[in-house]
């Protein structure tokens, strides 16, 4: 019997001997995530699961991959009589191996949407037409800013011309096109040598040019990023995205959750806020119903238990039924707002109770207003939202990924014993935040019982 207590985690872990154990998790069809972690070029700013690229490890990962993809595909297959619901690959930069990407994707079948970040310089009608060959339908452009300033600040390996004539070749090729934009209030004016105003340029450029969605992420300060941490200024940030949504208004588009404005009418992109995915490959993530997951971050580490043929599985947290209702409403309300009828569908009558009874302060206090049998995010509830979202990350995600990302320096020192590991990568796992808040939730991320000795890849 699955019991609601974090604690059971670990006895359950070890049960986790193949991928129809993990698809015994799930409440019903899913869609799929692919993590490809290879970049050419690391952004400073970004804290994803990510290593240089090299032939070799390359050529390895993508073996495993595949089979991890094949062993998940069919134990989904056999239990749900479907395919995956989605598709969705992300990075890293995806579209950095796209001949071993084609294989991979030729192995995931699908009902619903193929969609891929791209980075700008590869955002050629060439590759976009090979991208639309393999089956995508939904490309998001990670074009960041149309002004080089900004560009260079964020030590991104693309210049403003190359963000524009990637956006411009992608509109009316696919189904949907996304861009995303990094908005960071403190790096417009003269000191910083951008012109204020000039994310609502970048935002109205979007719009301007007919994409089907724009993703405007705040710049998030991760302490073992290269960036580090900074203070944030809320209220400006607040300030900004009002801005956007009545630029929105005016030019046909409308928020589709705290950080993107779509189209009206336009099919969304979405990647987190999809109701269950399978994560295949190192760094991947399994939001599973009761069930959270995160797969080795470690390429080398990932590789071995997937040649061993284990489960790759590195983090298992047990939500239950109630902690998994609250994750559930928590994405939901980042989508605009929580569907009661939802919950109650997937968690029962007596979660949907409990939360309509829980949320009503929010509504009282003006973050949320009823709409049928949903509870829709205010104005003030999406800056309230915002504010939430980055503590949330702070808190948990930060100090999560920071411990899973000492994987590939414990993988560098066994190859360089002599020579210190922390010299050649991008991460300072040392710097990642771990307040209170991890400290006591840190034991509910149990571990697999035994470790996989990574094999280093041939040089």
């Amino acid at each position: 019997m699955k019991t609601d207590t974090p604690q059971a985690a670990g006895q359950d872990l070890q049960r986790l001997r193949g991928a129809d154990e993990v698809i015994g998790l799930l409440d019903g069809p899913a869609g799929a995530y692919l993590h490809v972690p290879f970049c050419s070029w690391i952004c400073p700013f970004c804290p994803y699961n990510k290593v240089r690229a090299d032939e070799d490890l390359a050529s390895r990962y993508f073996r495993a991959l595949e089979r991890e993809v094949v062993a998940l595909r069919d134990a989904h297959q056999a239990r749900f009589g479907v395919p995956f619901t989605s598709v969705y690959v992300g990075g890293g930069t995806p579209t950095l191996y796209l001949d071993r990407l084609q294989d991979v994707l030729a192995l995931v079948p699908t009902t619903g949407a193929v969609a891929i970040e791209v980075l700008p310089t590869h955002g050629t009608p060439r590759v976009f037409d090979r991208l639309a060959g393999m089956g995508v339908t939904a490309v998001s452009i990670g074009a960041q800013s149309f002004h080089d300033p900004v560009l260079r600040r964020l030590g991104r390996p693309h210049d403003a011309a190359a963000a524009r004539s990637a956006v411009a070749a992608a509109v009316g090729r696919f189904d949907t096109v996304d861009v995303d934009l990094i908005v960071d209030v403190a790096f417009e004016g003269a000191e910083s040598g951008t012109p204020a105003g000039s994310f609502l340029a970048d935002v109205e450029a979007c719009f301007d040019a007919g994409v089907d969605q724009v993703s405007t992420y705040p710049l998030m300060r991760f302490g073992y990023a290269p960036f580090g941490r900074a203070a944030h200024q809320r209220r400006r940030e607040h300030a900004v995205l009002a801005e956007v949504g009545e630029l929105a208004e005016r030019m046909g588009y409308e928020r589709a959750s705290v950080w993107s404005f779509a189209r009206s009418g336009a099919p969304p992109y979405t990647s987190i806020t999809r109701r269950r995915f399978i994560g295949m490959g190192a760094g991947a993530s399994s939001v599973l119903g009761e069930d959270f997951l995160v797969d080795h971050f470690g390429v080398a580490t990932y590789s071995t238990a997937v040649e061993q043929g284990q489960v790759p599985v590195a983090r298992r947290l047990h939500l239950g039924r109630w902690a998994g209702a609250a994750y559930d409403a928590f994405w939901q309300a980042y989508a605009g707002g929580v569907n009661l009828d939802r919950l109650g569908e997937d968690h029962g009558r007596v979660v949907r109770t409990a939360a309509r009874t829980m949320l009503e302060p929010a509504r009282w206090v003006g973050l949320m207003r009823r709409e049928g049998a949903s509870l829709r995010l205010t104005p003030r509830g999406f800056n309230a939202y915002h504010d939430l979202e980055r503590a949330v990350t702070y808190a948990l995600i930060e100090p999560l990924w920071g411990e899973m990302l000492r994987e590939h320096l414990d993988e560098a020192a066994d190859l360089t014993p002599d020579v210190p590991s922390d010299d050649d990568f991008w991460a300072r796992t040392e710097s990642a935040r771990s307040g209170p808040v991890w400290r006591m939730s840190r034991r509910a991320f149990e571990r697999p019982v035994g470790s996989v000795v990574p094999e280093p890849a041939a040089r």
